[in-house]
């Protein structure tokens, strides 16, 4: 899997870099998982978590410059403050992504990993480093719920 993280953290920068070798482990630990099938719990937005087999894993932004954000890091445990579904809403895999320029936009181009649903395609969660004519590189974090089913 490659590696987009720049492993600094608004929540923490590391200027004597202490968490390097703590923060590369977990993106070995993460890294393991791609192509693995594995239960989806949701996300949360505004703290940029998301829970897969009972593990809650939290996307760090880095500031960059001030101005600029890209993906920073990743950490993960058990516990967290955000309310995540008690039932998995869907078995998904780990993906990497790159380099799509949505069609009629801007010239764009972005990294970073996709949760994708194994049954049907859907991109349940994005995150990672947008970056705009190659000038603003910005740090996204997506959660795109399915639409709800109807049963009549």
């Amino acid at each position: 899997m490659k590696d987009y993280f720049s492993y600094q953290a608004s929540e923490d920068y590391d200027k004597e870099h202490r968490h390097e070798v703590y923060r590369k482990q977990v993106f070995t630990h993460f890294a393991a998982l791609e192509g693995m099938t594995l239960e989806y719990f949701g996300a949360d937005d505004a703290t940029h978590e998301f829970k897969v087999d009972g593990i809650v894993f939290k996307v760090l932004e880095d500031p960059n410059d001030g101005y600029r954000s890209c993906l920073g890091v990743i950490e993960y445990g058990e516990q967290s403050d955000s309310i995540f579904f008690r039932r998995s809403l869907a078995r998904v895999r780990i993906e990497t992504y790159e380099d799509r320029t949505p069609e009629g936009s801007w010239s764009r181009s972005d990294q970073g990993y996709q949760l994708v649903d194994v049954q049907d395609g859907h991109v349940w969660l994005e995150f990672g480093t947008d970056n705009t004519d190659d000038y603003y590189p910005y740090f996204v974090f997506r959660h795109t719920p399915k639409e709800p089913t109807i049963e009549v």
